[in-house]
């Protein structure tokens, strides 16, 4: 069955468990579909995944019984229906942050509190990534030589044993590195928040040195300036994180890494309110 946490709108998600189901068993149909979710209409579903009909929250209820959703599953079901059905700001904002705190992101592997070393140094968390596709042959010189900008043999060494020490990599019998969780998530506390922004304001520093250091067509940066409500801004702010999670899942599933990269988005005020 489709997963439900890895869609943004509920109308593709039964659309493609329809398909799945008339796969699976021939009798399956439209009529079959209503008549399962309790729905007297046999084209109402049909009308639903086609956009010209929408759902209320009755016929939520009855959808999520008739295909089995679990509780979690209905839950985000049920605010992705009034997420994608929203006519006003306020509303896409109140729902969409129901979404983003139900939304998991697949494989993904919580920092416990001692595991804050690592953004202490902008390298760990690239490093994290390159020694997966990049077999130095235990030559962190070469490692670290390999970095942009590049580090020494002794920061890149101490580097992968830190990363060993805190469970984020391990090493195969061929010597070869492997992550243990694809994805890491950080819960920080507001003294460990400050960590992570020094972290972010470190890589924010090197964005800047990109502009004289990297070639042009490695890198792409670009900017707009708007006049929106407050309302819109917080809307801004979570159709980031929600493309920072779409960003993280392409990631996950790239099985031919070839470069390691850093994606920087950046929201902030270039004036004062109007009503201060």
């Amino acid at each position: 069955m489709p997963n439900i946490f890895e869609y943004q709108n509920y109308r593709t998600y039964l659309k493609d468990y329809y398909a799945e189901q008339k796969a699976k068993k021939k009798r399956f149909s439209y009529r079959y579909f209503s008549e399962k979710a309790g729905v007297n209409s046999a084209s109402f579903l049909y009308y639903v995944i086609e956009n010209k009909r929408n759902l209320t929250e009755n016929s939520i209820f009855k959808i999520c019984q008739a295909i089995g959703l679990t509780r979690e599953e209905s839950e985000y079901f049920n605010n992705l229906v009034f997420f994608n059905q929203a006519k006003t700001i306020n509303e896409k904002t109140h729902y969409y942050s129901k979404l983003i705190e139900i939304r998991r992101p697949l494989d993904i592997q919580m920092i416990d509190a001692d595991r804050y070393e690592y953004y202490a140094k902008w390298y760990h968390s690239v490093i994290r990534e390159v020694v997966t596709f990049f077999d130095f042959q235990d030559n962190f010189t070469r490692l670290g030589a390999f970095l942009h900008p590049a580090v020494s043999g002794y920061e890149a060494r101490e580097s992968v044993r830190l990363l060993e020490r805190l469970g984020f990599l391990d090493r195969d019998e061929q010597g070869l590195y492997h992550q243990t969780n694809n994805l890491v998530l950080g819960r920080p506390t507001p003294l460990q928040a400050f960590q992570i922004e020094r972290f972010q304001m470190e890589m924010l520093q090197m964005a800047i040195r990109a502009y004289e250091n990297a070639p042009f067509d490695w890198r792409m940066s670009t900017s707009t300036t708007l006049s929106v409500s407050l309302r819109t801004i917080d809307l801004f702010k979570l159709r980031m994180r929600e493309f920072q999670h779409d960003i993280m899942e392409i990631a996950r599933m790239d099985d031919q890494q070839e470069q390691s990269i850093q994606i920087t988005m950046n929201l902030f005020p270039v004036s004062h309110r109007s009503h201060e």
